[in-house]
């Protein structure tokens, strides 16, 4: 199978603004592209540099996105399950997935910024069973008529929830991180496991605990993607970084790429490094030139 390509928006940081997200996101349906990505975070630590002054909201900026987009994929990068009401966030997840005409991917994770869930009055130490609770309850809603739920942290009944996902059971859920429990969330609730800024060895382990894990939930033939968002830059610069495969020559980034299709990845998400805006166009235009060797 093709290794599909992915390309993060710029919904925080230098480039946060409603025209370069806009430009990035034709362009990469323009190019072929597979997907479009965006980042979540609610609110950050004053103290905390690396995303920049402006976060946009990762939900609304794809409904922005899936209105100025035909075909392209629509994923979050990923979407922190714990920050929000998980009624409410399932119906905006099926609402996005229905007026773009069935092009949602759900990357969900269970969030890592201590002082973000006690900014927004969220248990962190028990965010792991919070998202796993979610996940069963996004189930719930989307597949059932009349959904019901009896859990730790919500109970609903007698409702109705409308409208449903357009696609069926509802959108793919791609679970991020690495850990054993993240791995085993992937595979009990998931359809794939979104890796980030893993090397192609990493990957192979990670595949190898999940092809065990899918026997044991006996789940072997069902089709099980493999991502990874990685950052991309193509530089004449010598990158020392042994971590970095996709930074430095276009000689380099296509062996690369081929490392990673070869570790097992199915879908590979660009994050483009760049110091100005005409740098980033420019490698989306370049990195599309490489599908063939994919």
């Amino acid at each position: 199978k093709r290794l599909k390509l992915g390309i993060t928006v710029p919904n925080y940081g230098k480039f946060a603004d409603r025209e370069s997200i806009l430009k990035i996101c034709t362009l990469a349906e323009k190019l072929g592209y597979d997907s479009l990505w965006v980042s979540d975070h609610v609110v950050l630590p004053k103290n905390h540099k690396g995303f920049g002054n402006v976060f946009y909201d990762p939900l609304v900026t794809l409904s922005y996105i899936a209105g100025n987009t035909d075909k392209i994929e629509l994923g979050t990068s990923v979407m922190v399950l714990p920050y929000r009401n998980p009624v409410v966030l399932a119906k905006q997840i099926s609402t996005i997935d229905v007026i773009s005409g069935g092009r949602v991917i759900m990357g969900i994770g269970s969030g890592w910024l201590r002082e973000e869930f006690e900014a927004l009055g969220v248990n962190y130490s028990e965010r792991g069973k919070i998202t796993d609770e979610y996940l069963e309850i996004f189930k719930e809603l989307y597949s059932k008529e009349l959904p019901e739920f009896n859990g730790r942290y919500f109970k609903f009944d007698d409702i109705k929830f409308n409208p449903k996902p357009v696609q069926k059971p509802f959108p793919p859920v791609w679970v991020g991180g690495s850990s054993r429990p993240s791995l085993e969330r992937s595979v009990k609730y998931g359809n794939g496991w979104h890796a980030v800024g893993s090397t192609p060895g990493e990957i192979k382990t990670g595949k190898s605990i999940i092809s065990e894990l899918l026997k044991e939930y006996q789940r072997e033939n069902d089709e099980f993607v493999i991502s990874v968002r990685k950052n991309v830059q193509i530089t004449d610069r010598d990158i020392k970084d042994e971590r970095e495969f996709l930074r430095g020559n276009i000689d380099k980034i296509g062996e690369g790429l081929t490392e990673y299709k070869n570790a097992g990845v199915n879908h590979l998400v660009l994050q483009v490094l760049a110091t100005d805006f005409n740098s980033i166009t420019d490698t989306m235009e370049k990195m599309s030139r490489l599908k063939d060797i994919l």
